[in-house]
């Protein structure tokens, strides 16, 4: 058999098996292309790829940059939260310390009992208020190093139990939310 009834004879073969998968009420007619029509076509086929292509990587782009927004605005919208709770948590930070002062000078007797443990019980719902908003007092303590990130120096004095840069007194104790500080404690610093 020659080349070409080999080739007769796949095409022959090639045009049953479409008949078979397309039937014959469905008219199929071939066109012909020229090569340059054809290198025209493939090359607005790549041009479209491209262009695809282009736009995905936009579109994925685009996806990124929402996701980042998403996040920022999360993030902004709880220091929103965190700055008015802040501004609300201050108003309550000077009846503690007044409490607290009142408590460091307990009147002495019977009659005065009563009154302690109602000022006691008032302190402590306070603090217990203020935990459950996030708020917690920092642990400062005399003979802790000074850190200027979260204490504020009144004073700054001789003394003969605390060498330099310690804190021998906590005039005011130092709030915060999370990590970060609303007041700073109050303290004397030994020089």
């Amino acid at each position: 058999m020659t080349v070409e009834k080999q080739e007769k004879n796949k095409k022959r073969t090639h045009n049953e098996e479409n008949e078979e998968n397309h039937p014959a009420d469905e008219d199929q007619t071939m066109i012909g292309l020229t090569y340059d029509e054809y290198t025209a076509m493939e090359q607005e086929l790549e041009t479209l790829q491209e262009q695809v292509a282009e736009q995905k990587d936009s579109w994925l782009r685009t996806c990124a940059e929402f996701d980042n927004y998403k996040k920022r605005v999360q993030r902004d919208t709880a220091r929103v939260n965190q700055d008015a709770l802040a501004s609300t948590v201050k108003s309550f930070l000077v009846i503690a310390d007044d409490l607290e002062r009142a408590l460091k000078d307990k009147p002495v007797g019977k009659d005065s009992a009563a009154w302690v443990e109602g000022i006691e019980l008032i302190y402590q719902k306070l603090l217990n208020q203020m935990k459950n908003q996030g708020v917690e007092r920092m642990d400062v303590n005399p003979g802790d190093a000074f850190d200027p990130n979260i204490h504020e120096a009144i004073t700054h004095e001789e003394h003969p139990d605390y060498t330099g840069g310690q804190i021998i007194d906590i005039v005011q104790p130092g709030y915060r939310i999370t990590d970060r500080v609303i007041r700073p404690a109050m303290v004397r610093v030994a020089q």
